[in-house]
């Protein structure tokens, strides 16, 4: 590839042909925010655009990396309603650029990254957060979200055996089911409601639609004492007994957290206790004991994107994926 005249452009198909391990990833994020607590990476918080002014939105994400020498912006979109026409909830794309020259030096779907990381993130959280022996997950939405989620998940707490699901469409359900236990041979519990599923669970993982209004409903009541919860569609699920039920709440970045407060998302939520770049260079502790509950709220950090989108351009070019454009 002739940099300046020609960009590697990378489908979905090629991105997933790459096959990147999971466990892979949540190092590699691990090794990201180490980077960023030492003050080696400037990712800026999202930029958030309301286009119908309801709860469709597109955020534009930019981070400058200067360990894996690439900068670069994520522009995705998220439209609930989109799943009644057939299509995707989130679609997007990656552009990344070199740090060096400033030229662009691919384009990447941006879905099936975002999915990916997403996971990861909530996985790397639960390493230091979960308990040990977590046995039991709760998964509420069943999309390509909930996927991932689980696989990460499991690639850190592997005496997990019983995955407790509740989604309102049904089919969805039934899909994520017996494609969870093919693929991981755990057992999928199908349940009828939301307490169902968090009642006695050890992991909790909301994976709906991110919504400005919502109507959550997990309660305090429902948490098991030294729950670990994730909810990755913001405030979506979680009443304000919920969040408060907490010992202490972690997100993936404070400064950011606090401008979607801003926006008027978390109103119910206590104060954060820290953010990921923290936790994970020791500056911040971690759980402490196996009885109490911990949440981190991880919105999605440029930093993210970023260092997975150059690790899967690495792999692409070793692999010879992917199709070069004229610039």
């Amino acid at each position: 590839m002739k940099l300046g005249s020609e960009i590697l452009y990378l489908s979905r198909d090629n991105i997933g042909a790459l096959n990147i391990g999971m466990s892979d990833v949540i190092s590699l994020l691990e090794e990201s925010f180490l980077e960023k607590a030492k003050g080696n990476v400037d990712a800026l918080p999202k930029i958030e655009l309301h286009p119908k002014r309801d709860d469709n939105f597109i955020n534009a994400m930019l981070c400058s990396f200067p360990k894996f020498n690439a900068a670069g912006l994520k522009w995705i979109s998220a439209y609930p309603g989109n799943r009644e026409k057939g299509l995707p909830y989130i679609s997007g794309l990656i552009v990344l650029n070199d740090q060096e020259t400033g030229f662009p030096m691919a384009i990447m779907e941006a879905g099936i990254l975002t999915a990916i990381r997403t996971g990861a993130v909530t996985g790397l959280s639960a390493k230091y957060l979960a308990r040990n022996n977590s046995q039991t997950v709760a998964i509420l939405g069943c999309g390509v979200q909930a996927r991932t989620q689980l696989e990460a998940v499991l690639a850190i707490c592997p005496e997990i055996t019983t995955v407790k699901t509740f989604d309102i469409n049904f089919e969805a359900i039934d899909r994520f089911a017996q494609e969870m236990e093919t693929r991981f041979k755990v057992r999928v519990e199908k349940v009828n409601n939301p307490q169902q599923a968090v009642e006695g669970s050890d992991i909790i993982i909301t994976a709906g639609p991110i919504l400005a209004s919502p109507k959550p409903v997990i309660e305090s009541s429902w948490l098991k004492e030294g729950c670990f919860g994730a909810p990755i569609d913001y405030d979506s699920y979680w009443q304000k007994s919920g969040f408060e039920a907490a010992a202490r709440i972690y997100v993936d970045d404070v400064p950011q957290f606090e401008a979607h407060r801003v926006m008027g998302y978390f109103s119910a939520v206590p104060k954060v206790y820290g953010d990921l770049a923290d936790l994970v260079s020791g500056k911040i502790s971690g759980r402490l004991n196996d009885s109490e509950r911990i949440i981190a709220i991880n919105l999605g950090l440029s930093l993210e994107d970023i260092a997975v989108a150059a690790l899967v351009y690495d792999h692409a070019k070793r692999k010879g994926l992917g199709q070069l454009l004229s610039i």
